[in-house]
């Protein structure tokens, strides 16, 4: 296979997996942090990912590098569904133990208000979504779960210290959650050529 023909399979297989995920040039190329430019220059074969790019859309579309090149084309596999499971798989974990935690200490009858370990728990909870999300780059879910994350963490702080007037705690958030909200989308939304 010479490297006209390299170009052309990786060219029409990029866009095949692309309109088959029924995405936009801009939606592949956000997910990959590249520009929509850059996406339509290799379905034109005007131009050729890094290895490393055809690594990320190789695995983002379910197939393997070889698939992405081969003049096959070969039925991807639903990676999305499976990731989605494991995010919520584990964040639940979380979860679990507060509850399980919660239904010790009622038992045992500490003298606590017990309901608080849930509060607690949905921080570790929504940190544990916003890392997967990271992981996965499902850039949308990470602004939500960090959102989530900020404003119940907050939240625990008030309750947990239980300070006269502590409404403070959801004032400190306000420029931290801008912050690291302004972090996240530079890391996340900037666009590379």
């Amino acid at each position: 296979m010479d490297k006209d023909n390299i170009n052309a399979n990786i060219a029409r297989n990029i866009a095949y997996y692309r309109k088959k995920r029924k995405l936009t040039q801009a939606e592949l190329a956000e997910f990959l942090n590249y520009s929509d430019k850059s996406v339509s220059k290799w379905e034109r074969e005007d131009g050729l990912p890094s290895i490393l790019v055809l690594k990320e859309i190789s695995d983002f579309f379910g197939i393997t590098i070889n698939d992405l090149i081969s003049d096959k084309v070969v039925k991807p596999k639903n990676n999305y569904k499976h990731r989605l499971l494991i995010t919520y798989l584990y964040a639940s974990i979380v979860l679990l133990i507060g509850g399980v935690v919660y239904g010790t200490l009622s038992i045992v009858g500490v003298d606590y208000e017990n309901w608080h370990i849930i509060i607690y728990s949905l921080p570790v909870f929504f940190l544990t979504l916003m890392i997967f999300t990271i992981v996965w780059k499902w850039v949308l879910q990470i602004f939500i779960y960090y959102t989530l994350f900020i404003w119940t963490m907050a939240l625990s702080l008030f309750i947990g210290f239980n300070i006269e007037n502590g409404y403070w705690f959801f004032i400190i958030a306000i420029p931290i959650y801008f912050f690291f909200l302004y972090l996240i989308s530079v890391l996340f939304m900037k666009n590379r050529t």
